[in-house]
């Protein structure tokens, strides 16, 4: 009941749309095969939520009600709590216009680059069995993106499983998602989990590298957060190469803007800001900042004392010059 009351109000929105979007489909397709006296229709197709490549320009919207329908009690139950931990603390450091923005973007573009994967593929085997037997649906492409998000705010931060006896880094995290991705596709040919998995990393840094504004500051081009680093090491040059040239070129055509740039390494192609420059001092703030938010949210209830919670009424404010509370006036 604590985790409930604590839980901020878009996540338990979104939690509550994958939960009713879920039930409803799992209601059409069950009355659709009494109907039909028939075991023949697939139990996870449900044309009208879920994004079925061959259906969709009858019914674009499920573009995105695709993301919040899971096809099965398993992976229904797994959603719902990765978005209560995930949700909760995305959208305290983000806000919840923020957070639904970068929802939105990661849902629907990830089910769209799906989508002409599959028309792709119908294309060129001729088999309609991608048009109309396979299924786009799941929160897959959203809960990659969060990977990304959390390797953005707290990178170094240990996750502990089992009561404690495993951890692992939140940055290598995505790295798990991946190999789990490639394990679904040769084992079970999920092909849809495997593109939603790995282009939906891909929007979400595309997203955060260049476009969500933080501390009045578009993008993030810090040199812990370029495109290589989500790779092997000895795959760094390589991607070096590759992710400059695209973003020459996509800067010369427009689609991004360039960087607030100090000076440029010819030999590994990045851009780092001065110090003391504003792009600087607003990621150090951040880091201050997502550092106390981390401290604040890794506590219980019952951790918490007067002296080191954040009061309800804002009394206590925190100062990223100093990095230490300010008790304001009203609560002395």
């Amino acid at each position: 009941m604590n985790l409930l009351n604590n839980v901020p109000s878009l996540t338990k929105a979104l939690v509550s749309s994958v939960f009713c979007l879920s039930t409803v489909s799992f209601i059409y397709i069950y009355r659709l095969r009494l109907e039909q006296e028939t075991d023949q229709i697939p139990l996870s197709i449900c044309p009208y939520i879920g994004l079925l490549p061959g259906f969709a320009f009858y019914a674009p919207w499920t573009f995105l009600t695709a993301s919040f329908y899971e096809s099965n009690i398993f992976t229904l139950v797994f959603s719902i709590v990765v978005l209560l931990f995930c949700g909760k603390y995305l959208e305290r450091a983000w806000g919840s216009k923020e957070l639904l923005k970068f929802i939105i973007i990661s849902a629907v573009l990830s089910n769209l680059v799906t989508w002409f994967g599959l028309l792709f593929t119908f294309y060129i085997t001729g088999d309609d069995s991608n048009l109309y037997q396979i299924q786009i649906n799941g929160m897959s492409g959203v809960f990659s993106a969060f990977l990304v998000a959390f390797k953005h705010l707290v990178p170094e931060h240990r996750l502990a499983i089992l009561g404690g006896k495993l951890s692992i880094r939140v940055k290598n995290l995505l790295g798990v998602a991946t190999a789990a991705s490639i394990i679904g596709l040769v084992l079970f040919k999920a092909i849809v989990f495997y593109n939603l998995v790995n282009v939906g990393w891909v929007i979400g840094w595309i997203y955060i590298r260049f476009f969500k504004y933080q501390d009045g500051i578009q993008g993030d081009q810090s040199e812990a957060f370029a495109i290589h680093t989500f790779f092997p090491e000895f795959l760094h040059p390589l991607i070096i190469f590759i992710s400059n040239n695209v973003y020459d070129l996509l800067v010369k055509i427009k689609c991004c803007k360039p960087g607030a740039r100090t000076y440029r390494d010819l030999e590994l192609g990045h851009t780092t800001p001065l110090p003391g420059s504003a792009r600087a001092e607003a990621e150090r703030r951040r880091a201050l900042a997502l550092k106390a938010l981390d401290m604040r949210l890794s506590k219980s209830p019952t951790q918490l004392t007067p002296e080191n919670s954040v009061e309800t009424n804002n009394s206590v404010i925190f100062d990223a010059d100093e990095n230490k509370p300010i008790q304001s006036e009203s609560s002395k």
